[in-house]
């Protein structure tokens, strides 16, 4: 699964501006005020006006080579700071997925993840820069009823669950290129943020040409 283009909502449009073009230095693209779209590797990350009252968060994540993690934090931390867990950890290993990662926040309070994928073999021996980030492969999905709505999105793709067993909590559907991650309401988003994953409007167009939403799942 390929996530071509992410659209998401903020009530901080100014902040976020400055921060994904000039703080990670990522490409705008031409797109009428207020809304901007910057270029991450072959995805696209574009931001709307939330609504009047309404400040949505959200979680994604950035693939970025599977040989360069430090390489990506200490680009990172040079612009941001990296989000420490209960013991102070800011880098964090999943054997189950075979990859590292870290997180950090941008101004509106999203959690953003640089994750290195050591299955997909994309290794590179440039130095690591805003070109480095490959694409979008993680959108979060809070929902009240994990099961029921990964049962939906199953049916209507045929996509598999992602390395985990069917539970009530926390199953990824997709592959490493691009996954749902489907969350209950409720649930911290790691590594001990204190936010809570809560519903929030999005769109995300994929590789196959298909455009969903979160009313679609």
């Amino acid at each position: 699964m390929q996530i071509r283009h992410l659209w998401l909502q903020t009530h901080k449009l100014e902040q976020l501006l400055e921060f994904y073009t000039q703080t990670l230095n990522l490409p705008l693209l031409g797109q009428p005020a207020p809304s901007f779209t910057v270029q991450v590797g072959v995805s696209r990350l574009a931001f709307d006006p939330a609504p009047p009252h309404q400040q949505p968060l959200y979680h994604f994540a950035f693939n970025v080579p599977g040989n360069q993690l430090m390489e990506a934090r200490a680009w990172a931390e040079a612009r941001v700071p990296l989000i420490a867990d209960a013991r102070g950890e800011r880098v964090f290993r999943s054997e189950g997925w075979n990859a590292d990662m870290f997180y950090f926040y941008d101004p509106a309070g999203n959690v953003l993840e640089m994750i290195a994928r050591h299955d997909l073999g994309n290794t590179s021996d440039r130095p690591f820069s805003w070109q480095s980030l490959q694409n979008i492969s993680e959108i979060g999905v809070a929902t009240d009823d994990v099961r029921a709505t990964v049962e939906r999105l199953q049916a209507r793709t045929g996509w598999p669950l992602y390395r985990t067993e069917v539970n009530d909590s926390f199953m990824p559907v997709g592959d490493e290129h691009g996954l749902f991650i489907v969350v209950r309401r409720g649930r911290i988003w790691f590594p001990d943020t204190g936010r809570s994953a809560e519903p929030a409007p999005f769109k995300v167009a994929l590789g196959d040409g298909r455009v969903w939403t979160e009313r679609d799942l």
